[in-house]
């Protein structure tokens, strides 16, 4: 079997996966399944000492860190380390902080020895908790390692942030210091309002129950849940976000979805103009409808809101690839990898930029490389 058909197979293996996984709105560039202003999904996982701690325990708490990370991430080492910093300084104003290992499917007992070992070195004194299975971490569709919400009173997620960029540190800082009330929001640290959209109760509603159906693969069951979602509230872009995604997947089998699945992306975008995930999944349709022009017009949109957003990032990389960009290409799919390198869709969109430079070779491994990735997951 060449390549190209492998590549085919793996990739219909895949998709549903990889759209899935990057379906999500604005605060969501780190997660997929959680959205700003609603509240974070329930968990209950064991600590170090096998002690289980409970996020439902921080409920009553103004400012909650959840920090998912694993030692294989360097900039994980680095979040970890600054998030003890304002522990230490604002942990006795309210600040309570978890940090959510994520090592791999099924750690291993040298995986726990390294935990212990890392966590220990940097000093910790918030709960390092174990997602064994790593069940808490496909629940809230976290896209990139380290992944970070900051959560106010109730567990509502007020922001996330992937990658941990050099900016983070400053805009956690700010939020921090303004939920706790510390100082006013116009002059917080790098604060910025809390302008999240609060979903109508039938938008909601109805947007869970397209997710769950989507999730267990029937996106035919998922359609008219996410349009009565996106009807219930036309000012919350993540029912047509979604949606965009789910008509995509269906338009395998009825191309006119393409279309349609554009219209969502569209206005997803019109609600909410910086919502990363629906300027990429606009892109995706250019790109897919063979307007290149546009496809990295869009593309272009999403990484200026979301510069460490993988899928952005690898259709970008396929876009430069087609261009003749290659060494521009191959940077942007090394960030893409260094931000996931265990996600299989991760890779076999890797695969897929490689193809577009012509480089088989490449391209065959990184599709080789999901492959093998699925498997374990």
């Amino acid at each position: 079997m060449g390549v190209r058909q492998k590549a085919g197979r793996l990739l219909a293996a895949l998709v549903v996966f990889a759209c899935g996984l990057y379906a999500a709105p604005k605060a969501a560039a780190a997660f997929k399944n959680v959205q700003a202003g609603t509240e974070a999904p329930a968990f209950k996982l064991a600590d170090l000492s096998g002690n289980e701690v409970s996020l439902d325990s921080f409920k009553g708490d103004n400012a909650v860190l959840v920090v998912f990370w694993a030692t294989w991430s360097a900039r994980s080492l680095d979040e970890l380390r600054d998030v003890q910093k304002l522990v230490a300084e604002y942990g006795p104003k309210g600040l309570k902080a978890v940090a959510v290992n994520v090592e791999h499917e099924h750690a291993t007992d040298d995986d726990l020895r390294m935990i212990r070992e890392k966590s220990a070195s940097l000093h910790l004194t918030y709960p390092v908790l174990l997602d064994k299975g790593l069940d808490t971490f496909r629940n809230y569709g976290v896209v990139a390692v380290p992944s970070t919400g900051v959560l106010s009173r109730g567990n509502l997620l007020r922001d996330a942030f992937n990658g941990y960029l050099s900016f983070v540190y400053l805009e956690l800082k700010g939020q921090v210091e303004e939920l706790l009330g510390l100082k006013p929001k116009e002059t917080a640290v790098a604060a910025k309002a809390d302008t999240s959209h609060k979903p109508t109760r039938a938008a909601l509603l109805n947007y869970n129950l397209g997710r769950r159906l989507y999730a267990f693969g029937m996106g035919d069951k998922a359609e008219p849940k996410l349009r009565a979602a996106a009807a219930a509230d036309p000012k919350w872009a993540a029912p047509n976000v979604l949606l965009g995604e789910v008509l995509l997947s269906l338009s395998r089998k009825d191309p006119g979805k393409v279309g349609e699945a554009k219209a969502a992306f569209e206005a997803a975008v019109a609600s909410e103009e910086g919502n990363v995930v629906a300027r990429t999944g606009l892109a995706r349709v250019y790109w897919l409808s063979g307007q290149g022009t546009e496809a990295e017009r869009e593309a272009d949109a999403a990484l200026k809101s979301g510069a460490t957003y993988p899928p952005a990032m690898l259709l970008k990389a396929s876009i430069l690839a087609r261009k003749g960009d290659v060494p521009g290409a191959e940077k942007l799919i090394r960030g893409a990898i260094e931000l996931n390198p265990k996600d299989p869709a991760t890779h076999a969109l890797a695969g897929r930029a490689y193809e577009e430079a012509k480089d088989l070779r490449k391209a065959a491994a990184m599709y080789r490389k999901a492959w093998e990735l699925n498997g374990e997951n």
